[in-house]
């Protein structure tokens, strides 16, 4: 492996490594928050280096591997700046290490496939990649939600269960980052329909069908939480199917046009 993949595969691991043994632990001061921040700067650092490859000179460039690799950095990126201002810590024990797999995926299934993208559809890719970060949070958030409703419900407060932030407040931060995903998501739609000539074409049609059942069942949740209040179990559970669809809409597709039909 790479010495510069295996600085952000090792800091990554540690991170989480380190916010689960503080997430177990009766402690209630985090001893290594300072080293934790260090490792996640140098990680967020070297793996945007690493990314480095995705800008040339003709366009941007974004196979499969590149594409995991990219948005593990925008969701590992994102849930570390956003750390600073919400108590979301216990986040990095789901997505420090998926970001570190994502890393070996990249490295294992390197792209064959020099496919440059035009600016304008980069503006759309890239716009699907923020939307998917910010779901992707929000997906690990309704993970931990579960896991904390369920706790709580049979009466087994533990060490985890009391670091964790109330449940109105683990909720409120799920629709939060719900209302931004979706409000991405639906620009990313919308520039695709403007930029891409083909986005009905037989390649494309899967996907696109996809990425809009997706988009509603993210916009149904949040217009029922608004209007019926909508919360718990079928938050969590709408969360997780429309980031499934969401997954096979874009890295599905992808896999079978790159990997299987290439």
């Amino acid at each position: 492996m790479p010495l510069l993949t295996i600085i952000p595969f090792v800091a990554y691991l540690l991170v989480a490594l380190l916010l689960t043994r503080y997430f177990t632990q009766e402690s209630e001061t985090h001893q290594h928050k300072t080293l934790v921040n260090i490792l996640l700067l140098l990680a967020c650092a070297s793996h945007a280096y690493l990314l480095g490859d995705l800008l040339q000179a003709e366009g941007v460039f974004f196979g499969l591997a590149s594409s995991v690799s990219f948005v593990a950095w925008v969701v590992a990126a994102l849930l570390f700046a956003t750390s600073f201002r919400k108590p979301i810590h216990a986040l990095g024990i789901i997505v420090y290490p998926l970001a570190a797999i994502a890393l070996l995926f990249s490295l294992a299934f390197p792209d064959t496939q020099n496919k440059l993208l035009e600016v304008s559809i980069a503006v759309h890719v890239f716009l699907s990649i923020s939307a998917y970060a910010l779901l992707a949070i929000a997906v690990c958030q309704s993970v931990l939600l579960n896991i904390q409703e369920k706790l709580l419900h049979e009466h087994q407060i533990n060490s985890f269960i009391n670091k964790l932030p109330p449940l109105q407040t683990m909720e409120d931060f799920l629709f939060q980052t719900l209302k931004m995903g979706c409000f991405l998501l639906t620009l990313s739609l919308a520039s695709g329909f403007l930029f891409i000539d083909d986005f009905f074409t037989q390649a494309l049609t899967a996907k696109t069908l996809l990425s809009l059942i997706a988009w509603a069942v993210f916009v149904g949740l949040v217009i029922g939480h608004k209007i019926f209040g909508w919360r718990g179990k079928i938050a969590t559970l709408a969360t997780q199917i429309g980031f499934a669809v969401l997954v096979l809409a874009y890295f599905g597709t992808k896999f079978v046009l790159e990997r299987l039909l290439a």
